[in-house]
Parts: C-alpha cells; structure tokens; sequence
C-alpha cells in the first residue's frame, strides 16, 4: 500500500513541477496575444522557455539557473501586475478540469521512473542538467546516458522542478506529460461546446475522457511516462488548432493573425521534444503553407510570410541545436545511415511491417481512417469553412508525418528494425489527439442529433460523465501505476539498499548476466544514481557475465565493489539465484549483503522490456 502513496520527495518535486508551469502560464501569457486559451499559454510560455535556455546552453557553460532566475523574475512581474494578470485566458473551464483530474493526481503522484529509454537517456540527461546547470559535451562532466544530446525540452521543465523542489525530480517528466495531457483535454472539452468560452461540467469530464483512456492512441506506459510521445501529441493538436486560426484570420483580411506568436512558439517547443520533433514541425508548416497558398482569398505573399514567420523560431532552435549536437560528441544522438546502406531495398518489407501493425491496432488507424475520410464531403461542399480548413490540416500533417517515418526507416533505422517498421504504432500515437479532434468535429452533429432525441434522459449523460471521470483512475490504478510491474520494484529494493554502501568516487562493477540491451543494467544504475539516496558520482563498469572469471576480470581494472543482478552457485560464498554485493579485499571476493527474489517470481508477468534471466526468473523449458 505505501507504494501507492506519494513520499516527502514526490511532493515536493510534485510543487516544483507546479511552480514550473505557473512560470510557463505567465510568460506564455506575456508573450502571445491577449486572453488566449490558458492551455495554450502554457506550452507558448514553455516554448519560449526552451528558446531561452537551449540558446544559453549552446552558448556559454554557465549555469542555466542564472537565466531561470531571470525568467522567474519575468514571470512573478507578469502576475504581480494587474495588465499581465488580465493577459491570463479565463480559467474557469480550468479549474473544473483540474478538480476532475485529483483522483488521476492521486494515483500518479506515487508514480515512480518506469521504462527503458528513461533510464538510458531520458533521466540523464534531466540529472545533468540539476547536477551541473549546463548541456553535455565531451569535455565537460561524464554524463551517463546513451544520448547525450538528445533534445532537451522535456528536461527543461524538470530542471524548473528541481531547482524549486530543493532536489532532482526525477518523476517531473511523467508528471508533465500528465499535465499536459490535461491541457490537452482541455482544448477538447472546448471544442465539444464549439466555443473558446469556459466548457461545462459534462464537456471538462468528456475531454478528459476522450484525450486519455478512450483515445485510441493512448498507453499509459508511453504517455505518462518521460517519453515524448504525449507531449509531441499535445504539441501537434495545438499547432493545428492555432494554424487553422491563422488561416481564418488571413482570409478575414487580417494580415498578422492574432495567434502567429503562439503557434511559433508551440512549434519552438514542438521540435527539441525529441529528434523526430522536426518531422511533426514541417508537416504542420507545409501543410498551413499548402492551404493558405490554394485558399482564394489570403494573398499568396502574406500566406508565405505568415507561415515562414510561424516556423523560424522552431527551425533555428532545430539548426541551433543540431549544430552544437554534432560538436559536442562523436556519438551523442541518432544519425542518419551513409547513403550507400539505405534501406530502400527493404521497403516491401517495410510497407508489410506498417499494414501489419495496422491490422494489430485496427481501432486506433480505424479512427484515423475516418477522420481522413471526413474531408471528402467537406471539399465538395465548401473547403474553406473552419472545419474544411481543420480537416485539410489534419489530412496534411497525417499524410506528411508517416511519409516522414517512412524516410527515417529508410536512413535511420537498421536494416532489421526498418524492415519491422520500428514503433509505427508508437510514433502515429502522437498524431492521436489530432485525430480525437477530428472525430469531435466530424460527430458533432450526429451527437448532438442524438442527445435531442432522448429528451429528459439526456439530462443522466453529464453527471454520468463527471462520475466515470472521477471513478476511472482508481479502478484501473493497476494499469497506470506500471511502474509496479515485476521485477521494478524488486529492482528498486535492491538498487536502494546496495547505494547505502557506496560513496562518491567508487568503482563499481554492475553484473547482469544475459542482459543483452541493457534493460535491467540501466534500471539497477538508473537508480542508485538519480533516485533518493542518490549517488550521483559513481564510476560504473557493466557486465553481461556474472561468474569467477568476470569477477577476475572487473578486479584487475581496479572495481572493488560489485553488484550481481543474479548469483550462480559458489559466486564468492553468495547463495545462488539471489542479488548480491561483493567487495574485492585481499585478493579476494567478499559477499556483502544479498537480497532474495520472490519465490513466485517466474511465474509472474514482467514489465516490457526487462529481461527475466539477469533477475532469476528465466522459465524452464517447456
């Protein structure tokens, strides 16, 4: 039960994450027009954010607190005075939205790192940041992440979190992603009204529902975890929504749209999420630039530098980022394959892989199918209403994105995750919360239709909505609360208590026997090194081998600690099938402290990705 409950360290890391968006809110506010949709703020404010710290961390080692102080500053003289306080969009939709969002709070609040790319890369990078106020390069500080320099967006906030909080946050990113998921609802509830007012009751509890456990898309372990994926989602219905009101504003004779400044920086905040950032922004830009170009009555010149103006904060940002990627580390980030070993032989292959995980996620690209579809009609009826303009957006970005993903199998991936089509599911969930828009939009009316007709019972369908909102999270505690899946907590257990007996500058080898990707390697290091009781300077040495010559081998490079994930028999005097800790002292291995798996531990589900052989729990044949 105490894993359920969220510790002194949570909440406190959960109070920096609320400071750090309040920040966002006020400069968000500051910077894009007056009384916008407060989610939309947000992520402007965030977007300008990364804009600010990128630029610094490219630019000089010193530390980011000096320019978060300074923005801070921007931010409290924003809400102090009474014009930046008014510049804040109505937020009574959002305190409704928020009051239906505390039992989802109070399940993830608890909610501990969980997933292999957080602990490769995704928690170092955001522990570099609090640990040394500045971006990695190779002759600075040893940062222990498989991507160094990966974009930084995400950690951005949670470096705003920690630097509140007093210590690294390390659960802020999923608390994030979570937050911004509510944004997103919000946007959804707004347009189940048709209207940018305060949505009711009933329509705060549908966007919930329909932006988390009824989207086709959605999967807890990828959207409230520190990936990227929500946050792109989020990121890309904005950029829709605001491009579409760009247009309409330009067709209206209005030659800056009073949203330009927020789609540029939502897109600014878009593109540095991770490396495939870039290929939502140029959807997004190309497909705006498409439609203004054919719409007759924006001005081609005004549509052209409407548009570029919407993306040069975003590309710069790219090309800023991208420049200081490649000088800071031979192999800090994924880079595309030489021309000569493309794998545009493999594209049958590929193009099964993707019609394959279609048939495997049929309702998701079932959805996305009909929102593709509901432009037909609208083209032949009148293209340039706000919903022919959205579906055009919507149709753009989709068909863009996945010829996009296409392109990165071809020159990314290696040839045997290409010819798999790699996470096609995964990627396309970030275009889902586009596609539940189009679904609202497209339904509206048959919805509508629908609720008149049922005359006085309709009046059940609100309360039912706030009732299941409220109850869902708690039923289904289980599936969202994944980071109690086997063997994390047993990981967690070990990883803590082997840390009480290491101190900064130790040489410690980590023992995982048969953990060829470095899932349970990463977990075990991932913890002792950012999770309370940190150790923070440990020098690690992984093996995939835990037995006496493994043990010779790691002593002679000077490890005199190490950590085994699974014993064999007469290991150092350690009990065989257990984690254990050995120190090297006179020429010989001691058992410290070992730690028994669960007997039932085979014969329990395991959490994706994490191997059951360097835990003890490999099944017998048969």
């Amino acid at each position: 039960m105490l894993l359920y409950l969220p510790s002194l360290h949570n909440l406190l890391g959960a109070v920096g994450l609320v400071v750090a968006l309040a920040l966002f809110l006020a400069l968000g506010a500051a910077a894009t027009a007056r009384r916008g949709v407060p989610e939309i703020q947000l992520v402007a404010g965030w977007g300008l954010v990364c804009i600010v710290l990128t630029v610094w961390g490219v630019l000089t080692p010193m530390t980011m607190a000096i320019p978060v102080a300074a923005l801070g500053a921007v931010g409290l003289v924003c809400l102090a005075l009474p014009g930046g306080r008014g510049r804040i969009g109505q937020c009574g939709g959002v305190s409704r939205l928020l009051l239906l969002t505390l039992p989802l709070w109070l399940v993830m609040l608890a909610a501990r790192p969980s997933q292999i790319d957080t602990w490769l890369n995704l928690l170092p990078n955001a522990a570099y940041l609090y640990d040394f106020g500045m971006l990695p390069t190779e002759q600075r500080p040893v940062i222990y992440s498989f991507l160094p320099v990966a974009p930084y967006n995400t950690q951005f906030a949670a470096y705003i979190a920690s630097l509140v909080s007093g210590g690294f946050a390390d659960s802020a990113m999923g608390l994030f992603n979570v937050a911004l998921l509510c944004a997103g609802a919000m946007l959804l509830a707004r347009n189940l009204v048709g209207r940018a007012a305060a949505p009711p009751w009933w329509a705060c509890a549908a966007g919930l529902l329909l932006a988390v456990p009824l989207n086709p898309g959605f999967v807890p372990r990828v959207f409230f975890s520190a990936y990227g994926e929500a946050s792109l989602a989020v990121t890309a219905l904005f950029a829709v929504w605001l491009a579409v009101e760009a247009i309409d504003d330009l067709a209206d004779g209005i030659a800056w749209p009073r949203g330009i400044a927020a789609l540029a920086l939502v897109l600014a905040a878009m593109v540095n999420i991770k490396q495939s950032g870039i290929g939502l922004v140029l959807p997004v830009g190309v497909s705006m630039l498409i439609l203004a170009l054919m719409h007759p009555r924006i001005p081609r010149r005004r549509a052209v530098a409407v548009t570029v103006a919407a993306l040069i904060p975003a590309v710069l940002l790219y090309l800023i980022w991208r420049r200081f990627a490649l000088a800071s580390f031979v192999v800090g980030e994924l880079k595309p394959r030489p021309f000569s070993e493309w794998n545009i032989a493999l594209l049958p292959r590929i193009f099964l892989s993707i019609l394959r995980t279609m048939v495997q996620k049929a309702t998701f690209f079932l959805c996305m199918a009909a929102v593709l579809a509901a432009w037909v009609p609208r083209l032949r009826r009148d293209p340039w209403s706000r919903e022919g303009v959205l579906f055009g957006m919507i149709f753009g970005v989709i068909v863009l994105f996945n010829g996009f993903l296409v392109f990165t199998y071809i020159a990314h991936f290696a040839p045997d995750m290409a010819a798999d089509a790699h996470s096609y599911y995964r990627y396309n969930s970030q275009l889902s919360l586009l596609v539940m828009l189009g679904l609202i939009v497209a339904v509206r009316p048959v919805v509508a239709g629908w609720i008149t007709r049922l005359g006085s019972r309709a009046r059940y369908l609100a309360p039912a909505s706030v009732a299941l909102i409220l109850i869902l999270p708690l039923a289904i505690v289980g599936q969202l609360r994944f980071d109690l899946e086997t063997p994390q907590p047993q990981l967690w257990d070990i990883g803590h208590r082997a840390a009480l007996h290491f101190k900064p500058g130790d040489k410690v080898a980590l023992l995982v026997p048969g953990d060829d990707y470095d899932g349970v390697g990463s977990f075990l290091r991932g913890v002792i090194l950012f999770t309370p009781p940190r150790q923070p300077v440990l020098d690690f040495r992984t093996e995939t081998t835990a037995d006496a010559a493994t043990l010779d081998r790691v002593a002679a490079a000077g490890y005199r600690l190490a950590l085994v994930s699974c014993t064999q028999a007469g290991l150092a005097g350690a009990p065989a099938n257990v984690a254990a800790l050995l120190r090297h002292t006179e020429a010989r291995w001691q058992t410290v402290e070992t730690w028994p798996y669960p007997a039932d531990i085979a014969r329990r589900r395991f959490s994706a990705l994490l191997a059951r052989g360097p835990v003890c729990a490999a099944r017998a044949p048969g």
